[in-house]
């Protein structure tokens, strides 16, 4: 081979390995900027199926004792549903109507259910439905229900209250022996069971003052006569006159209006 022909194909030879050399070395970057993003190891992505509550990242691990406690949280609730579902009568008309045990009622009241009553019947119905015990048919349906009429009484009592304190002051002082009059004279005139019938409504101030006028026109000869012209005959107390008398008077007064004397 002639000198000139060596000389270039050595050249060309040395030119490659350069050529060559030189295309490596920016894959060899390359590959290690990759590595370097990545820091060096590629980490576990979180599954789908897992919340991210169960899921470490950092460690890119799930987090198995919190899973665990919370599988076992679902089982335990799971069980407890499949026997208080089991405890359930079998119709509603199973349930027992019957106070709560840690139901307190008002001193002197009293409560019994109505067999007849719809809410008991829907109340059944709906305990029912969603699988209630007894125990939990009294909490949750029973109870709700009695503590309304509870709370309705105590509200009407407390209106009742007010109103008699008010009638009360109206009256004055003594206003229970002014009721007792009028009791005594009710009686006395129309009989005992006639007192009962009115016996509601001498609470009322007003009531009260309209026996007492009514005993003073007997008290005074008699209650007069009605005639087309209006009311005669007869002679009365005076309101002033009355008003004028002290407590002890007007019992007095009562007391005879009730024997019929003057």
């Amino acid at each position: 081979m002639p000198p000139e022909q060596t000389n270039e194909t050595q050249t060309q030879t040395t030119s490659t390995q350069q050529s060559n050399e030189g295309g490596a070395q920016p894959q060899t970057q390359q590959g290690a900027s990759t590595e370097a993003q990545n820091g060096g190891s590629t980490k576990t992505e979180r599954p789908d199926w897992l919340s991210e509550q169960f899921w470490d990242p950092e460690a890119g691990q799930i987090k198995g004792s919190d899973l665990k406690a919370h599988l076992d949280e679902l089982a335990a609730f799971k069980a407890g549903e499949d026997s208080r579902r089991a405890a359930a009568p079998e119709k509603p008309d199973g349930y027992q109507l019957q106070l709560p045990a840690d139901l307190e009622l008002p001193e002197g009241m009293s409560f019994e259910f109505d067999e007849n009553d719809p809410m008991v019947g829907l109340g059944r119905q709906i305990a029912h439905a969603v699988g209630l015990d007894q125990a939990g048919f009294e909490n949750l349906m029973l109870k709700p229900f009695i503590e309304a009429r509870v709370a309705a009484v105590n509200a009407e009592n407390a209106r009742i209250t007010e109103l008699t304190e008010a009638n009360d002051k109206a009256l004055g002082p003594k206003a229970a022996d002014r009721r007792a009059a009028v009791e005594n004279f009710i009686a006395a005139k129309l009989g005992v069971e006639y007192a009962d019938v009115f016996k509601h409504i001498l609470p009322v101030a007003k009531a009260v003052e309209g026996f007492e006028r009514l005993m003073r026109l007997s008290s005074s000869g008699g209650m007069p006569g009605f005639t087309q012209t209006g009311r005669s005959g007869g002679s009365t107390l005076s309101e002033d006159e009355y008003q004028a008398m002290s407590p002890a008077q007007r019992l007095a007064h009562a007391r005879r209006a009730a024997n019929g004397s003057r």
